[in-house]
């Protein structure tokens, strides 16, 4: 059987399918969700805005250019007066006493460039280049969740139109027996109670058909909302279940913790936090800068106002009105509460994927065990209809025959949707979800439509 999962060959875009309402595979359905999720469109955005960020800050050890022009108004009074002793002359009083204007336009190119800053600049460059990695993570996060979320709903949808189609089924064949009921009371083949009693089943299947319609409604509008979609065709992605043995768990929990987004989120978080205690003991340290300035309006400059200048500095701070040691033990603090939880994630996946793993090798079995089920209840139909045809049984025992059989068959396909729904879940714990969209290559078991 050729694999639903199969990429399709023609490019059909989504409004076409909308229109046709052409078959809606799971791939497809995944492509219009990624496409139209206003979740995933977020996260992209806040990846974009911490990529830009850091873009910001990549050059920000670099030297800071900038060009300022003033007018001043003002006046400097120089008034000296101080007595030289000359040889042969004496002493000789020597006085000066000026006033310089001071008025006119200054402009100036400063240049200023750290060149230590106690690894404060470092711990802010690569603190954000852990902040992009955390939004990075945080989409991956996002976007499992959405695919484990489809995967429930679109076979849902699945498991709800092929409990419809046996509901039908068992109603038409109601329908027929009642029929058949009704010519044999007329010959006085069995009694009006037998009559009555097949149809009473018949009612009470119709009852389980029209619910059985209601739940294919309320699981198509889900899928529509989640895909932003009103009309699809046909589902052409089946259920299934593998035939192979699953991978055993210590794969699975081995490949959470290597990629489980949650897990790279909060470690994301922890390199952030220890980014910050670097930032925060560098207000401890010393800043060394080089400085420059050169004036390009020389006319109305002052004697004592350089053309240019340039040098070295160091600044260390003494006192700080903001508690230095404070924001050491905050930024430590916040490691620590980002490691804990950590800790408590990692405890958490490992569970996740234990249950997951579980169940769905439980619906593995569930579903095996099943198929001889369904068999013997589809054999015991066809003793029941031909005894009843024969006279050796009644109506009720077909109707419990065939109620029997629609149990089987609901119970396999339950089966597959629990086997699909926890192996999608799996896939997403794990942060392999894309690994799904090939599972049903592998060998494997449909259920019927």
């Amino acid at each position: 059987m050729q694999s639903a999962f199969t990429a399709e060959r023609t490019v059909v875009t989504a409004g076409s399918f909308a229109q046709e309402k052409l078959p809606l595979s799971f791939p497809v359905a995944r492509t219009w969700l990624y496409e139209r999720s206003d979740k995933l469109k977020a996260r992209s955005a806040a990846v974009r805005s911490k990529e830009e960020a850091r873009e910001s800050i990549k050059t920000l050890g670099g030297p800071t250019v900038s060009v300022q022009a003033v007018q001043i108004a003002g006046q400097k009074k120089i008034d000296i007066h101080k007595d030289i002793s000359l040889p042969m002359l004496g002493s000789i009083p020597i006085g000066l006493d000026e006033k310089y204007s001071l008025n006119g336009p200054r402009a100036a190119a400063t240049a200023t460039w750290p060149i230590y800053t106690g690894g404060k600049i470092t711990a802010a460059q690569e603190a954000s280049k852990y902040a992009i990695d955390e939004a990075i993570a945080n989409k991956h996060l996002t976007s499992e969740e959405l695919d484990a979320q489809l995967a429930g709903y679109y076979f849902g949808l699945q498991l709800a139109v092929s409990v419809e189609k046996l509901q039908k089924a068992m109603l038409d064949q109601q329908n027929k027996e009642l029929q058949k009921a009704m010519k044999f009371e007329k010959q006085g083949m069995i009694s009006k109670v037998e009559r009555m009693s097949v149809q009473v089943s018949r009612d009470n299947t119709h009852r389980e058909y029209l619910k059985a319609k209601d739940n294919v409604k309320v699981a198509t509008l889900q899928l529509s909302r989640l895909l932003r979609e009103e009309q699809f065709g046909k589902l052409t992605t089946p259920l299934f279940v593998l035939k192979g043995p699953m991978k055993p768990l210590k794969y699975w929990v081995d490949t959470a913790l290597a990629s489980n987004p949650q897990l790279a989120v909060i470690q994301a978080q922890a390199n952030q936090a220890n980014e910050g205690i670097k930032a925060a003991k560098s207000a401890w340290a010393p800043q060394v800068f080089a400085f420059g300035q050169y004036n390009f309006i020389k006319h109305y400059q002052t004697l004592v106002e350089p053309n240019w200048i340039a040098g070295v500095g160091v600044n260390f701070t003494l006192w700080d009105a903001k508690d230095r040691r404070a924001s050491v033990r905050s930024a430590e603090a916040t490691l620590e509460q980002a490691e804990a939880g950590k800790a408590e994630a990692v405890n958490a996946v490992r569970t996740a994927i234990e249950v997951a793993w579980l169940k769905t090798q439980n619906a593995i079995d569930q579903y095996k065990l099943s198929a001889s089920t369904v068999t013997l209840a589809r054999e015991n139909l066809q003793l029941k209809n031909k005894g009843f045809d024969e006279g050796l049984n009644t109506a009720l025992d077909v109707t419990e025959a065939r109620s029997q059989l629609l149990k089987a068959e609901v119970g396999r396909r339950l089966a597959a949707f629990e086997f699909v729904s926890n192996y999608a879940m799996l896939h997403a714990i794990a942060g392999k979800m894309a690994d799904f969209m090939n599972a049903v290559n592998d060998k494997n078991v449909i259920v019927e439509q």
